[in-house]
């Protein structure tokens, strides 16, 4: 059984980490929780189907597995349950927030979080104060 890490596109959700940033954050991650990373997989650019990690699992079975952010999962639904259905005994780590498991609903929990950040209305902070971003956070209670 196989441990790697999977590089993917620079645009992650609401971050922007290069291949080499994204190699720092996964190795100090793996390094930091004792996990012996045997193998670095490379997904296209552009892509979120995370279809050259599935193949990867194919070949070579697959035990762990990190990422970034959950925000490197599929959302497109055919992508979703093709990762689901060939990745749900495989652990998932996800560094920048820090979680990690398996199965279908823990895979589907993080796609539903990354959906609902992807979702969130941006707030310009260079046009606004702590005093106005207080009150909106009052009118949503």
């Amino acid at each position: 059984m196989t441990k790697a890490i999977i590089n993917t596109d620079m645009n992650i959700g609401p971050f922007k980490i290069p291949g080499n940033g994204q190699n720092m954050i996964l190795n100090f991650y793996a390094e930091r929780n004792k996990i012996k990373v045997e193998e670095i997989i490379p997904e296209p650019f552009m892509s979120d189907a995370l279809a050259t990690t599935q193949w990867t699992h194919k070949k070579k079975k697959l035990e762990l597995v990190i990422l970034c952010s959950i925000h490197q999962l599929p959302q497109k639904q055919n992508r979703v349950n093709s990762l689901i259905r060939n990745m749900k005994n495989v652990e998932f780590h996800f560094a920048l927030e820090n979680i990690s498991g398996k199965g279908k609903k823990f895979l589907k929990s993080c796609i539903k979080e990354a959906k609902i950040f992807k979702n969130a209305k941006v707030i310009d902070s260079t046009k606004t104060s702590w005093s106005k971003l207080n009150k909106l956070r009052l009118k949503k209670k």
